[in-house]
């Protein structure tokens, strides 16, 4: 069976696998794995060794299956996947078992005409590959983090002669066979017994957490990894040229011309599809450059390409203009950068920019500049940011467990991320290990910040048609003729507008243009959007706000605090809308439309927000609409939250069109108003001519359409309750799929309240004994923070300090609530003398409580 379907292996032997694992946050100790996942994601190349192959298709059965076909004797393809919450728990749970788990089909066939089906769990198949590769399955958090180690055997080896390793607890550092003992009191080493150890360079090497994998975005043909010694690279591109010759149909560039009809001033209408073929592989730099490092594992980054061609043109007044037409779709072969994957482009052009296209390809001269095939490939790595000369050992400090590094690990980059997390959770280092000569001060420690970038590449496309006639061809009847050179082809002028407004009656709030590049796309700009929710498929936080309020805390100065309020905008048109609009638009021009959004179109706004002063505010457009962050500090923080309650932020993103058309959307962010998610916050399930509504808010939600292929098809008028049903039924013979045209009933959410989307603040406060427990058998601490009571902390002579920790809201924390603590002496002959209560405020006294002892 292995011969039949197996992973296919790169260059180096590696395993062209990638099984990624995203879940909700980092698990706590002991905690399952699966019941935080929330999807996973699944690229493999897959290899038949059948010989005499003539073609074979791998289908990977899941709930929406993937499949790709390979036709040839080689027998390779791709398949890629993205698997929702239960599917990827299933896969997680069989490569832990090491069998079973979503089946893949394989179904091939001969030269002689001889085929087969087979059937394989994918875990059979993955299964051997996790003890050779660390990077074939990964497991990530949604905030960025890893989790290490979840499928490696783990063996433990011991060699004589090595020095014992050493953490730190409890203000001492103990060996690590002693550091699990239930009872660390029972040991007391001394600051002399380690520093020997110290100086021997035996400090375990752990990490606060492990550092995210990734490449170092330096601009070097090889990139470092951020965590290990694996190399990455960025591609480089070329444009594939065709053979002299070569047949159309099977040529990596193709133009192709149609008619269609007349244009309004009676001059023919023609549309061409123009087909180009980009190679992606390493560099000759890159290579040698790996050859010098001693051939490590190399990776090509992971990039998704946007391919648009660059078509020169003079305008009415005689200046030399460019516009680039992205394409309307991207195929890529092989995993993109890897060593023969390709990257094909198809463009759809029409009219005037289809005889500017036939003249910059297959022209030489035709412009002063030639026509270009411009890709820009987006990816995500980390940037080396401002160096951290000396670590704050002052200000990190006290007695939590941590374990440092070896000097010989010392020189790799420590995140500002994982210096913040220390913080946040109190991990410290201890004042001794500062006086050990560690020599910490003089490290110089980079930082890293994780970026997006795209590389830009461009590449001259002169196909001339003198050398390919046979490639550029135009529709005759049922068949194709070359058209070869044509100067009447050759129009070297046109106005610069790529766009032109086009009314639309179906929906109101919208703004459509129409292109005069692409036949049948068209450009809509909502004139409104607002704060978005959550898809149903998230665990935690279904159908919630996209809002999130996190903060950098400084409990020793509070003026240090900055607050950080995230949000996702989305656009207040539904998906009834866009099936209303998009049917009349077809209707209009009797052939299928293509919507698209400004951020498709490549249109950058000019965004402006009227914001609190001591503001910052980074807005920017995405592919769902825009991402909003703003930093503020407390007093600002107060104030915003009376904004998003009585009115809300609002700014503005205005858009220029090629020719001077503008459009404006109208951006807010209200806690009144809060739309989406793009599917809708009503679900319908559908049962023969009955539609079942299911309302996932809690609030009401009114239905008042349903559409299905751009028509009204039912007028309802249903209000669905908090969390209720309702029945809907559909005329006879209503096509699928359906959308929902609804309203939800106003209201205000509570920004201090919603709990699902606050980040709480972990405080822990810490009391410490200050005054002599002579004759004491200890202090008692009745401790309460916001209604609710802690633990009583016991103080004794041996343990003069311990920790509570209370959980609450930032915007509670910006009130500056104070613990409320009793403390009681208890004698050894068992007599208690209480002191009176004290109040003690968090946030301007911080949380290092000294505790005297009362006196009778």
């Amino acid at each position: 069976m292995a011969s039949i379907a197996e992973v296919r292996r790169g260059p180096a032997g590696e395993p062209l696998c990638s099984l990624t694992f995203l879940l909700s946050r980092t698990p706590a100790p002991h905690e399952h794995i699966a019941e935080l996942v929330l999807s996973a994601t699944l690229a493999v190349e897959l290899r038949a060794g059948l010989e005499d192959l003539a073609w074979v298709e791998f289908a990977l059965e899941l709930a929406d299956p993937v499949r790709s076909r390979a036709e040839g004797p080689f027998g390779t393809a791709a398949l890629a996947a993205t698997v929702g919450a239960d599917e990827a728990r299933d896969l997680l749970a069989a490569l832990a078992r090491g069998e079973g788990g979503p089946d893949l089909l394989i179904t091939a066939q001969r030269t002689d005409g001889a085929s087969g089906r087979w059937r394989r769990p994918l875990a059979d198949l993955l299964s051997p590959l996790l003890a050779e590769s660390d990077g074939c399955v990964r497991l990530v958090t949604a905030e960025g983090g890893s989790v290490a180690d979840v499928f490696r055997p783990r063996a433990v080896r011991t060699r004589g002669g090595a020095k014992e390793t050493m953490l730190l607890r409890a203000g001492a550092a103990v060996p690590l066979a002693l550091a699990v003992r239930p009872q660390l009191a029972a040991v007391r080493p001394q600051f002399a017994d380690i520093k020997p150890i110290l100086a021997a360079e035996a400090l375990l090497a752990t990490p606060l957490r492990p550092l995210e994998t990734g490449p170092v975005l330096t601009g070097q043909p090889l990139l470092s990894d951020r965590r290990n010694d694996d190399r990455w690279y960025l591609p480089e591109l070329t444009l594939v040229q065709p053979a002299a010759g070569q047949d159309p149909d099977s040529s990596p560039f193709r133009f192709d011309l149609v008619s269609a009809g007349h244009q309004a001033d009676g001059s023919p209408a023609v549309e061409a599809t123009v087909v180009v073929t980009i190679a992606a592989g390493p560099s000759r730099a890159t290579l040698d450059a790996w050859e010098q490092a001693g051939r490590p594992t190399l990776k090509p980054v992971h990039c998704t390409p946007q391919v648009g061609l660059a078509i020169p043109f003079r305008d009415a007044g005689g200046a030399a203009r460019v516009e680039v037409v992205t394409a309307n779709s991207t195929v890529v072969s092989g995993v993109l950068g890897a060593e023969g994957s390709k990257v094909t482009a198809t463009f759809v052009l029409q009219n005037n920019w289809a005889r500017l296209a036939y003249g910059a390809l297959s022209s030489p001269g035709f412009q002063a500049e030639p026509a270009v095939v411009e890709i820009g490939l987006a990816h995500r790595g980390w940037r080396a940011d401002r160096p951290i000369n000396r670590l704050p050992l002052d200000r990190i400090a006290g007695g939590k467990l941590l374990a440092l590094r070896r000097r010989d690990d010392v020189a790799r980059p420590l995140a500002a991320t994982q210096l913040l997390g220390m913080a946040k959770a109190q991990v410290m280092l201890s004042p001794a290990i500062a006086a050990a000569g560690l020599e910490l001060a003089d490290l110089r420690v980079v930082d890293h910040v994780k970026v997006s970038a795209t590389a830009v590449h461009r590449l001259p496309a002169l196909v001339a048609c003198a050398d390919h006639p046979q490639l550029y061809r135009q529709r005759a009847g049922d068949a194709w003729e070359a058209v070869g050179c044509r100067p009447a082809l050759r129009l070297g002028e046109t106005e610069y507008r790529t766009w032109q407004p086009e009314p639309v009656t179906a929906v109101s709030g919208v703004r459509v243009f129409r292109s005069l590049t692409q036949p049948g796309r068209f450009l809509v700009i909502p004139e409104r959007f607002a704060v978005g929710r959550y898809p149903g498929e998230d665990p935690e936080r279904a159908y919630e706000p996209t809002l999130l309020l996190t903060s950098t805390i400084d409990v020793e100065n509070p003026t240090n605090i900055r607050c950080v309020l995230a949000a996702s905008l989305e656009s207040e048109l539904d998906a009834a809308d866009l099936d209303l609009l998009a049917g009349e638009l077809r209707r209009r021009i009797a052939r299928p439309v293509e919507l698209v959004t400004a951020w498709q179109a490549g249109l950058a706004p000019d965004i402006t927000w009227a914001v609190p002063g001591g503001s910052s505010v980074e807005c920017v457009e995405v592919d769902t609409g825009f991402t909003f962050m703003l930093t503020t500090d407390i007093p600002g923080l107060l104030t915003l939250r009376a904004l998003l309650q009585r009115g809300g932020l609002v700014g503005s993103a205005r858009y220029t069109l090629p020719g001077g058309e503008q459009a404006t959307a109208t951006l807010r962010l209200d806690l009144s108003r809060v739309v989406g998610p793009a599917s809708g916050p009503v679900t319908a399930t559908r049962s023969g001519d009955e539609l079942t509504l299911t309302n996932h808010l809690d609030r009401r939600v009114a239905v008042s359409r349903v559409t299905a292929d751009g028509a009204v098809v039912a007028t309802p008028s249903v209000l669905v309750a908090p969390g209720g049903q309702a029945t809907v039924a559909l005329p006879a013979g209503t096509p699928d799929p359906v959308s929902l045209d609804h309203s939800v009933e106003p209201g205000t959410e509570t920004l201090d309240e919603t709990r699902s989307y606050i980040e709480d603040l972990h405080l822990g406060v810490t009391f410490v004994a200050t005054g002599s427990l002579a004759g004491l058998a200890g202090l008692e601490v009745a401790a309460t923070f916001l209604g609710a009571a802690a633990d009583t902390v016991t103080l004794t002579a041996t343990r003069r300090q311990a920790e509570r920790e209370f959980v609450l809201p930032l915007t509670t924390y910006a009130a500056d609530p104070a613990v409320t603590f009793t403390v009681t002496a208890v004698a050894a002959d068992g007599t208690r003398t209480a002191a009176a209560p004290v109040d003690w405020p968090v946030r301007t006294r911080g949380v290092l409580v000294p505790i005297a002892t009362p006196q009778p």
